[in-house]
């Protein structure tokens, strides 16, 4: 007897091992094609949900709920919108040069198109309460044209007068009489940007503000220049 032939009971339980992974081997394949196509059905979503969403086409990401996280100026507004750029309108149409008795909150709410509309009425513009490119013109005129600086470089590290560690990501503004935490909203080339008083200055004749290294690179302020200017009103 050749003692490297398996015995019959062994031979018979290879032979099933054998078939019963064959038969195993297609349900296999099977499932991993399912996963497969599972995971490629939601790639094309994600990847279509994307293309449809990009601020290039006009959409806008969402922050929280219904409210886009958009800048000011980069879409129309109108009654019933919300978001970060309704905030920044409601602290424009509340600054002192236009001192609208709207709520600084991030809803465009019947006050705000009240405001919105009386704006436009001044401006000899259609009173839709749309807030588009000539009544943002229309707002940007009403701000008051000061001087600004900027600083950081020699700073960064040290805490403010109001009680901040100035970095250089850190976005305020430093006036010498108003209080801390005062809301301001900045014009300047084309840009738009609110923020709040965490410093005490500048001590330079003719100049009214003085930004942080990180608005003025918002703002695209390199030197002491011009800009637009509206702090909210108590």
């Amino acid at each position: 007897m050749d003692e490297r032939v398996a015995p019959a009971w062994a031979q018979r339980h290879n032979e099933r091992r054998r078939a019963a992974s064959n038969e195993s081997r297609p349900d296999r394949v099977a499932m991993w094609a399912v996963f497969l196509g599972l995971f490629a059905m939601v790639a094309a979503a994600a990847s279509a949900q994307a293309s449809s969403g990009g601020v290039g086409d006009g959409a806008v990401p969402p922050v929280s709920g219904e409210c886009p996280a958009v800048e000011f100026g980069q879409r129309p507004l109108k009654l019933g919108d919300c978001g970060n750029d309704v905030q920044t309108l409601n602290w424009l149409l509340k600054s002192k040069p236009l001192g609208a008795a709207v709520p600084p909150l991030p809803e465009f709410g019947d006050s705000t198109d009240q405001a919105v509309k009386a704006i436009q009425s001044a401006a000899g513009l259609d009173t839709s309460g749309v807030v588009d490119a000539p009544t943002r013109k229309a707002l940007k005129k009403g701000m008051l044209k000061q001087t600004a600086s900027w600083y950081g470089p020699g700073f960064f590290g040290n805490e403010t007068a109001c009680g901040q560690t100035l970095e250089k990501t850190t976005v305020g503004v430093a006036h010498r009489t108003l209080p801390c935490g005062t809301k301001v909203t900045f014009f300047a080339h084309g840009s738009w940007a609110t923020t709040e008083v965490i410093d005490r200055g500048p001590f330079i004749k003719g100049v009214s503000w003085d930004l942080t290294a990180a608005l003025a690179q918002q703002l695209g302020v390199e030197y002491t220049e011009k800009v637009r200017a509206a702090a909210v009103s108590g």
